[in-house]
């Protein structure tokens, strides 16, 4: 599936759908936008979110998948322009291995091509309805949302685990359930199986975010795709670092804190907060954590008919865990 999620199913033939129809939907005359938003699309990505919506579509429907497919790429969009926007808040170097989108073309052109994927993903949900419209409209607006409490928590080393919690609610979770219930919604599902697919998703989503801060912290740059220590080079609080500083011995919360300040940026003081982080017990109570939000996936499909496509999302969940390597 990818060189971080590792499934036995081939969905290489969905992968193609996608990637092929994302390079249509986003042409557009104006040539530097064009190649800004190609850029962006061609560095690669587990393409996630898409494929959970193609997935829960043939779940539900006997329909061709060609009607999902757009439902599917407006998700891609959304979320890919929101990591231009991430970029430009971290000041990161790469994404995915390359250069970020504004480093190499630029601070305000990277902001316009952000907008750009958004508005032609505001776009493609209206063609489905108002109400696919409104759900595809109030996942940007959770992540937005998600995004700026996380914002507004930087540096707090007063931050509770519910805030931590809410934060990724709003900016992976809502976002993953509201892929996959517009797709039950598409495919004309009752509203309990809509409900169920969103919960699925949702908690999925929950657990991928505590294991991208946990690899975060214990990844490689060519496996997780982006440069490590992201989050403690820019002063966010996550489920590892929360742990730790509750829990941890003095002597560790002290050179984390001044990591965490940007007090302590060389290599060998980087490595000391990682040790303490893992020493502390803060990565195996977060993977215990994801695991938990996965078993809570798994379970909200309990009275789901067992199928290829339902066998393949748990397969998918499951994945979500076993990429950690510490």
């Amino acid at each position: 599936m990818s060189e971080v999620l590792k499934i036995s199913v081939d969905l290489s033939g969905k992968l193609d759908l996608i990637n092929k129809r994302l390079v249509e939907v986003l042409k557009t005359d104006n040539p530097r936008l064009n190649e800004m938003s190609n850029y962006t699309i061609s560095s690669g990505g587990k393409r996630l979110r898409p494929l959970i919506v193609l997935l829960v579509y043939e779940l539900n429907t006997t329909k061709p998948l060609e009607n999902a497919i757009d439902l599917a790429v407006a998700y891609e969009i959304m979320h890919s322009a929101s990591l231009i926007h991430d970029d430009i808040i971290d000041e990161a170097e790469e994404r995915r291995g390359m250069p970020s989108l504004y480093r190499k073309y630029g601070l305000g052109d990277a902001i316009v091509t952000g907008d750009y994927m958004f508005s032609v993903a505001y776009r493609i949900g209206a063609t489905y309805g108002i109400d696919v419209s409104n759900v595809v409209a109030e996942a940007a607006q959770k992540l937005a949302e998600g995004q700026i409490e996380e914002s507004m928590n930087l540096g707090n080393f007063k931050i509770t685990e519910d805030t931590y919690f809410n934060i990724i609610t709003n900016k992976t979770a809502y976002f993953f359930g509201a892929g996959a219930k517009s797709a039950a919604m598409i495919a004309q599902s009752s509203g309990e199986d809509q409900n169920n697919m969103f919960n699925f998703a949702f908690n999925v989503g929950m657990a991928f975010q505590i294991a991208d801060d946990i690899l975060d912290i214990v990844g490689k740059e060519e496996i997780i795709g982006k440069t490590p220590f992201t989050d403690m080079k820019h002063s966010a609080l996550t489920l590892p670092m929360i742990y730790a500083l509750k829990n941890g011995n003095e002597a560790g919360k002290r050179h984390l804190k001044s990591v965490l300040r940007g007090r302590e940026t060389d290599p060998e003081s980087v490595q000391k907060a990682k040790q303490f982080l893992i020493d502390s017990g803060s990565v195996d109570y977060s993977i215990e954590k994801a695991k938990k939000f996965i078993d809570m996936a798994i379970e909200s499909e309990k009275t789901a008919k067992i199928s290829p496509n339902l066998q393949t999302l748990f397969e998918i969940a499951y994945s979500v865990i076993s990429r950690i390597r510490v």
